[in-house]
């Protein structure tokens, strides 16, 4: 594995190109709700409690978030999706503005609500979930719209992450044109996967499930340790015809697998406390993704996404990253790397002020 110590310098460089790095964003964007209140009664009505509002917040979702990610870097965001014509969809494209994310490329559907989900949360715990959504592909005006903002915009990027959570956009017809037109114009494509089919994502240059996904697509296949996830990272990129796949593996890291080479590499996780892992997919892919727009190696890229994947697990909520979390991070592993190579010198030599 490349040196901790000699990476975290690099990185620290690395952090002053990212904002040249410009990623277009295409997937499914959702709006999350939260009906925060308390609970003091059962309804007479059904066995069921009675919430008394307190106080609505809206965050960005799904490919909304990723963009989101993206921004938090410093490096150009623009987001391709649909949203519906209603004030989900308004609000959406009024945070996405607020974020300095580029929306050209977003199209309102009619007929198609936003895809929301609403979280009613009293005494910090979730009492129920609403989702509003249509899993329908785009309609034939909507396709259309779609297929110009594409071929406008992925001329204009480094990347394109395909961000996928299976509500509709996400054709094979749309994949196959996006990669396509991604390897004319010489742009890479990084997947976050939900089809259980890697050969929907067929020519993509890296694809970042985590392990159910993995396992999913394996046929159902259990991967357990190292040497099952290398070999099934091997196959799986055979499957979806990829350079690289990043498998993310929870508390036991994640592990980089790329065509041409023997050796996978293995990445251990690095949060101290996880207080909620909602969101760290995306945050690991914007970040792995604006590396490599930004020319990291992908080996640093993966170690990058890691770090910040480390940053915001160890924070309540969807809470994307930002360069100066990811500084921080950076500064206090090197901190840390200090402290430790000074205790093991300590212990190597002893401390010449104490009686031998």
């Amino acid at each position: 594995m490349t040196n901790n110590r000699s990476f975290e310098s690099r990185a620290m460089q690395y952090l002053s190109l990212l904002g040249s790095s410009r990623v277009l964003v295409i997937g499914d964007i959702m709006l999350d709700e939260y009906v925060w209140g308390s609970v003091r009664r059962i309804s007479p009505e059904a066995p069921v409690p009675v919430v008394a509002v307190r106080d609505d917040t809206y965050v960005l979702g799904g490919a909304a978030n990723v963009a989101v990610n993206i921004a938090g870097l410093k490096a150009k965001s623009h987001l391709v999706g649909l949203v519906g014509n209603d004030p989900a969809g308004k609000d959406i494209l009024r945070l996405l503005r607020k974020k300095a994310i580029g929306v050209s490329g977003i199209v309102a559907e009619s007929g198609r609500p936003t895809t929301r989900k609403t979280r009613v949360i009293a005494h910090n715990q979730q009492v129920v979930r609403v989702d509003r959504e249509k899993k329908d592909p785009p309609g034939e005006k909507a396709r259309d719209a779609l297929f110009r903002n594409i071929a406008s915009l992925v001329p204009e990027v480094d990347g394109v992450i395909l961000s996928d959570y299976r509500k509709g956009m996400l054709t094979e017809e749309i994949v196959s044109e996006i990669i396509s037109l991604a390897e004319r114009h010489g742009a890479f494509v990084a997947v976050d996967p939900k089809h259980p089919d890697f050969a929907f994502y067929a020519g993509c240059t890296i694809i970042t499930p985590n392990k159910s996904e993995a396992e999913a697509a394996m046929g159902g296949q259990e991967l357990s340790g190292d040497a099952a996830i290398s070999s099934a990272g091997k196959a799986l990129i055979r499957k979806a015809r990829a350079a690289a796949i990043l498998i993310t593996r929870g508390e036991e890291g994640m592990t980089l697998v790329e065509r041409g080479r023997s050796t996978s590499f293995h990445v251990p996780a690095l949060a101290r406390q996880v207080f909620d892992v909602t969101g760290a997919g995306d945050t690991v892919i914007a970040t792995l993704a604006v590396a490599m727009g930004a020319g990291v190696p992908m080996r640093d890229a993966v170690l990058l996404a890691n770090v910040a994947a480390g940053v915001v697990v160890g924070e309540v909520g969807t809470a994307p990253i930002t360069i100066d979390k990811l500084r921080h991070a950076l500064r206090q592993r090197m901190r840390d790397q200090d402290i430790e190579s000074q205790e093991q010198t300590e212990t190597t030599t002893g401390d010449p002020s104490w009686p031998g």
